[in-house]
């Protein structure tokens, strides 16, 4: 676990989040944060970005019945917005138990897998039609190098829609690494704009969608 303690306190929360170091600074962190982070995130904050990536994939992808993967599902607000629309084969991959067990209790995930991001996924090739992920690409969270992993996952013609944070997009290598994936024929910019991941404060990240050639 984390060398040392991390701040939970109510103020410090998303300061805490943006903080971590490791992905065992991030389980023990989210592990003690589950009961409590949609209501920090969402009724304090406004936290809009679960419903804007899953907007932007909607727009792009009409056929309900197709299996997406949720990225970095946490409590599975992304997923609820997908689900309002109609998807309903819908899985979550996310690092901690706890955020998973809040994201089973919504009822809408066909399956929920506890995985690190940054190794292999044991899933098989080319099994998903659609992806979103928001939150997870952030400061001191996961850096670009889950992005050939889900590559390997996606469908010729499927899309991704995912947001991250514009103060590690180049800074990190992710505006490198998809850079590398476009010039390779893995994928196609869809669309891409500088929108809000909190309602009440200026735009803050990149939000992409990406088709898979």
């Amino acid at each position: 676990m984390a060398d040392e303690p991390i701040d939970l306190s109510k103020d410090e929360f998303v300061a805490g989040a943006y903080g971590l170091k490791t992905a065992d600074d991030a389980e023990a962190f989210y592990t003690l944060w589950a009961d409590d982070y949609e209501g920090h995130m969402v009724g304090e904050l406004g936290y809009c970005s679960p419903r804007l990536v899953a907007e932007r994939l909607t727009k792009h992808l009409k056929n309900t019945d197709a299996e997406i993967l949720d990225v970095g599902c946490g409590t599975g607000l992304t997923s609820d917005h997908l689900h309002e629309q109609g998807f309903g084969n819908v899985d979550g991959v996310d690092l901690t138990e706890e955020m998973l067990d809040k994201a089973g209790g919504r009822n809408i995930y066909r399956n929920l897998i506890q995985a690190d991001l940054t190794k292999p996924l044991a899933l098989p090739d080319a099994c998903y039609d659609g992806m979103v992920s928001s939150g997870t690409f952030t400061c001191g969270h996961v850096g670009p190098e889950p992005f050939d992993e889900l590559v390997r996952l996606l469908r010729p013609g499927g899309l991704m829609s995912f947001s991250i944070h514009v103060d590690i997009w180049e800074p990190q290598g992710f505006m490198a690494t998809l850079d590398r994936l476009v010039d390779q024929g893995k994928l196609v910019q869809i669309e891409c704009e500088l929108d809000k991941f909190f309602e009440p404060l200026e735009p803050s990240g990149w939000f992409f969608v990406f088709e898979r050639l």
